[in-house]
């Protein structure tokens, strides 16, 4: 018998996390499982946010208000998903390697993740954290895509 107690899902606040959410919250409704939201913050590229001209001022607390935007959205999305057992880790680092960690670390009994179904070229330039997170999880993996929604009644 499948039993399911901790639910991670990842979060970059893009239409498939929502859907990968919305995942979670169904499976966490069946099974009376907590989720554990998990939104990883690279570090900031100072280099890619420079202005043509060179005029960009980057606060010294760069890191700090990224953070802090990141716990607000995450927190939004925790209340308006209707959770009864949820938590958020918000980590530092790789998505892939932060996120299959957690997954160790907390004893996830499975991870849902939102892929954005890149194509040839973008996914060979940009890679998949999905398909890292499959490759390297201690569990299972349910990855769904944006058009899948419509099959999730929460």
């Amino acid at each position: 018998m499948i039993d399911l107690k901790r639910i991670l899902t990842a979060t970059d606040f893009s239409d498939a996390s929502q859907v990968a959410l919305r995942y979670a919250v169904a499976f966490s409704q069946a099974f009376q499982a907590e989720v554990l939201l998990c939104h990883v913050l690279e570090k900031p590229d100072l280099l890619a946010g420079m202005p043509p001209v060179a005029e960009g001022y980057f606060p010294p607390n760069l890191a700090e208000l990224q953070e802090q935007h990141a716990r607000v959205q995450c927190e939004q999305v925790l209340a308006t998903a209707g959770l009864s057992k949820s938590r958020l880790l918000l980590l530092h680092g790789h998505p892939a390697k932060e996120i299959t960690q957690a997954a160790t670390r907390e004893q996830a009994d499975l991870i849902i993740i939102g892929t954005h179904g890149r194509r040839a070229i973008a996914h060979l330039l940009l890679g998949s954290v999905a398909e890292k997170v499959v490759r390297l999880a201690p569990c299972p993996v349910l990855t769904v895509r944006p058009g899948e929604h419509e099959f999730v009644t929460p």
